[in-house]
């Protein structure tokens, strides 16, 4: 600044975000000439919630990592734990995992990281809209009986054992939810 004289620089610039930029640009709520400048090379890489068990292996990772960092050694996750980090929604992607994991480890009393350790919260996905979830679909010549029985196994599995949740998200009462399972004889 303050020079007579150009100076000449060859860089690169990389940007990220969490915004749907091309949609910005349309509704008016970015530059189009900025977004261009910016846009030679794009990589979409995708939420943590849409990598499904892909969280498992980088919770490892981050297991063995800190986990030796932080003299812990290499504790490794429950069964329980591993549920809950695959059910939750992920809104702090990466970091919030890496957080997760270090929180369990420096509470931990050694042995495998529970999901108490890990301090999630796993919430209800928000609702599309009234009404039960639709089952499964029906694998080629599947008997109707096959296709019940696998809705109940499902919807005891989304609401975590709550039987009155489960019956809510089949759209039938609890008292209809006992008598099926009684039938199919589920556990």
């Amino acid at each position: 600044m303050g020079s007579t004289t150009t100076l000449r620089a060859d860089v690169r610039l990389v940007t990220a975000t969490n915004r749907d930029l091309e949609r910005a640009v349309a509704d008016g709520r970015f530059r189009d000439d900025l977004f261009y400048r910016l846009a030679v090379f794009r990589v979409h890489l995708p939420a943590l919630r849409e990598r499904g068990d892909d969280v498992l292996l980088l919770a490892g990772h981050f297991v063995r990592e800190l986990g030796v960092k932080m003299g812990r050694g290499e504790p490794g996750l429950s069964r329980g734990a591993r549920d809950i980090l695959l059910a939750h929604r992920w809104p702090g992607n990466i970091r919030e995992l890496q957080n997760a994991v270090e929180r369990a480890l420096i509470i931990s009393d050694g042995g495998l990281l529970t999901s108490e350790q890990l301090g999630i919260t796993v919430r209800p996905e928000p609702s599309t809209g009234p009404g039960p979830t639709p089952p499964p679909p029906p694998a080629a010549g599947e008997p109707l009986a096959e296709l019940e029985k696998r809705s109940i196994v499902a919807a005891l599995q989304r609401a975590r054992g709550n039987k009155s949740r489960a019956a809510g998200d089949l759209g039938i009462s609890r008292t209809q939810l006992y008598a099926r399972l009684k039938r199919f004889g589920i556990e």
